[in-house]
């Protein structure tokens, strides 16, 4: 009697040690699964991040090349109303010198 009570003991406690493995083995991959999906979602936000990132630059860019080619066509601008301004000059000029110089002849 007193075996049988001792491998009914026994048996029991090898019950309890297992059932406390497989517990402690599925929180493991339960504490494995939470830090895999955290993993997976920082890395999902990190890639968000960089493709924002790389948006604002490219906008930053596109903005900069807008703003040079305003600035070159205002300059074009600028630079054909001077030269306009000048052959005005010149033709009024050339006309005022010989008007001139019959008006003095």
């Amino acid at each position: 009697a007193a075996a049988s009570l001792r491998l009914a003991v026994a048996a029991a406690s090898l019950r309890i040690t297992v059932a406390a493995t497989s517990f402690h083995l599925a929180l493991s991959a339960t504490s494995l699964a939470f830090a895999l999906a955290a993993a997976s979602l920082g890395l999902a936000v990190a890639a968000t991040s960089f493709r924002l990132a790389l948006t604002a630059a490219f906008l930053r860019l596109a903005v900069a090349a807008s703003a040079v080619a305003a600035a070159v066509a205002s300059a074009t601008v600028r630079v054909a109303f001077a030269a306009a301004s000048l052959d005005l000059a010149l033709s009024s000029t050339a006309v005022a010198f010989p008007l001139a110089a019959a008006a003095v002849g």
